[in-house]
């Protein structure tokens, strides 16, 4: 729970700074809430907590074919890991409410972390904010540590929803 406190004292400190700025158009900032809905070995051994994070989105991106592929970054603690990721992200499908998105990531989650998935993204209409419920795999190397002293790779997929902000 210190970690969760802290990550939201981070998200505080940096929020308020960035949305002052007017150099932020097009930045977002999110945070993410999760539920582990299935988990490996040692994930569903130590406890199936909700996961938290904050997420930014840039407004950097590259055409990729027919998808338009933007970058976020992301800190999260999920039972007791906390990783930092690079996400990209991109939209496959139009809906009339908003797009359907798949994104995928890597970064360092206690060891070597992948997370891939999709979500919904709806804008609250007139309203800076955008509401995305998604689904998540999420694969770490430094799961459980074994009598050796190595780390054995564990996993879960999660529910969740992240609530982003336009700066």
């Amino acid at each position: 729970m210190k970690r969760v406190s802290i990550l939201l004292i981070i998200t505080a400190l940096f929020a308020v700074p960035l949305t002052a700025q007017s150099a932020m158009a097009g930045y977002t900032v999110g945070l993410n809430v999760g539920m582990p809905v299935v988990g490996g070995e040692y994930y569903a051994d130590s406890g199936m907590d909700p996961v938290f994070g904050v997420v930014v989105g840039t407004p950097y991106g590259l055409p990729l074919g027919p998808f338009n592929v933007g970058v976020n970054v992301g800190l999260e603690s999920a039972n007791g890991l906390t990783g930092v990721f690079g996400i990209l992200n991109a939209s496959v499908y139009e809906l009339p409410q908003g797009p359907v998105s798949v994104f995928g990531g890597v970064g360092l989650l206690e060891g070597l972390g992948l997370i891939g998935g999709a979500s919904f993204d709806y804008a609250v209409p007139d309203q800076p904010i955008v509401v995305k419920p998604y689904v998540r795999a999420n694969i770490t190397t430094g799961g459980a540590e074994m009598a050796n002293g190595d780390k054995e790779m564990t996993g879960w997929i999660q529910l969740g929803a992240m609530v982003s902000y336009a700066l």
